[in-house]
Order: C-alpha cells, then sequence, then structure tokens
C-alpha cells in the first residue's frame, strides 16, 4: 500500500491506493493473473488459469470449475470445496488444512507435497494423479479413490479409509499407522516400505530398492 499524505495546519489527507481483497476470494496479486482471479469472481469456473499462489483462505468455491489450473503453493486451508472439478490441476505444495473436499475431483491432478490434513475427503477422486509425499493426517478419506495413483511417500497417519480403493496405487514408502482400512480395496497396489497398520509390507519391493 502507498500513502500520499499533506498535512496542513488544520487537516491531513491521506490517500491511500491498494489492492482490496474480494470478500473470501482474496489473493496475492503479485503471484498470479488478476485476469483469471477476474473471471473466476464473474463466471464461477476458470479453466487452465494461473492462481499460483492464490490466498483463497476460508473461501467458498463449491462446485467451481478450475480443470488445468495452477494453484500451486496456494493457501485453500478451511475452505469449502464441495465437489470442486480440479481434474488435471497443479496442487503442488499447496496447504488445505481443515477444508472440505467432499467428491472433489482430482483426477490425474498433481498435489504432490501438498498438505491434506485434518480435511474432509469423502468420496474424493485422485485416479490416475501424482500425489507424491502429500500429508493426509488426521483426514477422513472414506471411499475416496487413488486407482493407478502415485502416492509415493504419503502420510496417512490416523486417517480413516474406510471402503478407499487403492487398485493398482504406487504405495512404496506410505504411512498408514493408526489408519482405519476397513474395506479398503488394495488389489494390485505396489507395497514396498510401506507401513500399514500391523506393520511394514515389503511384498513389492525389488532388489536395487
Amino acid at each position: 500500500m502507498k500513502h500520499f499524505c499533506a498535512i496542513t495546519q488544520r487537516y491531513v489527507i491521506l490517500v491511500s491506493i491498494c489492492l482490496i481483497p474480494y470478500g473470501p476470494l482474496a489473493t496475492k496479486a503479485s503471484a498470479l493473473e488478476e485476469k483469471d482471479l477476474r473471471k473466476l469472481r464473474s463466471v464461477g469456473h476458470c479453466v487452465e488459469c494461473d492462481l499460483t499462489e492464490a490466498n483463497f483462505f476460508q473461501a467458498d468455491l463449491e462446485g467451481r470449475d478450475l480443470r488445468g489450473t495452477d494453484l500451486v503453493r496456494s493457501d485453500i486451508r478451511q475452505a469449502n470445496l464441495q465437489g470442486i472439478d480440479l481434474r488435471g490441476a497443479f496442487l503442488m505444495q499447496s496447504d488445505l488444512t481443515a477444508s472440505n473436499l467432499d467428491s472433489a475431483d482430482f483426477f490425474m491432478a498433481n498435489v504432490s507435497g501438498a498438505i491434506f490434513a485434518y480435511t474432509n475427503l469423502h468420496n474424493v477422486d485422485f485416479s490416475k494423479a501424482k500425489v507424491l509425499g502429500v500429508d493426509f493426517t488426521g483426514s477422513t478419506l472414506t471411499r475416496a479413490h487413488f486407482y493407478g495413483a502415485d502416492v509415493s511417500r504419503s502420510k496417512f497417519l490416523k486417517t480413516n479409509l474406510a471402503e478407499a480403493y487403492f487398485f493398482e496405487a504406487n504405495l512404496t514408502d506410505v504411512d498408514f499407522s493408526g489408519a482405519m482400512i476397513e474395506g479398503a480395496d488394495f488389489e494390485g497396489a505396489i507395497f514396498c516400505r510401506t507401513i500399514m497398520p500391523w506393520g511394514r509390507d515389503d511384498s513389492d519391493c525389488v532388489d536395487d530398492e
């Protein structure tokens, strides 16, 4: 913010030039394309937009279409993202702690290094997505789909994974300590240095690993 002041004996004139946050969609203007943000505000969707390092803290983005959008290093904590379409989107190193992502779609998205701690991820689709090194600590992932996803090095500490689907997922170096996995499907998944609730599973390790 820049302030220009003119002071006289009787009064002070203060003119402020600044960027004013737009309700729940406030952002860091220097890190994203303003035209893309305006598009999202105006029409409720923004396909393949640049929203890098955006601040969507406590934002309401329910049902928005953000396919292929760049949301790298964004703050999306405590947001309402129910049913949001993030297919093919980029959310590397973003923070989605304590957000509601019920039925969100991350098909073929890249969320590597993101934080989804204490998040509602019921019925979320991470099929074919890159989910490397993600922190899911304490989250609800009931009926979540990870079909063919690369989940290497991710943490599912004390998560609820009831009826989750990990068919053909790469679970190398994944930690499921304290997770609830009743009814979860791990058919065809890759287990190597994988920490399950009952111990370590090296079923699919090869000699050079």
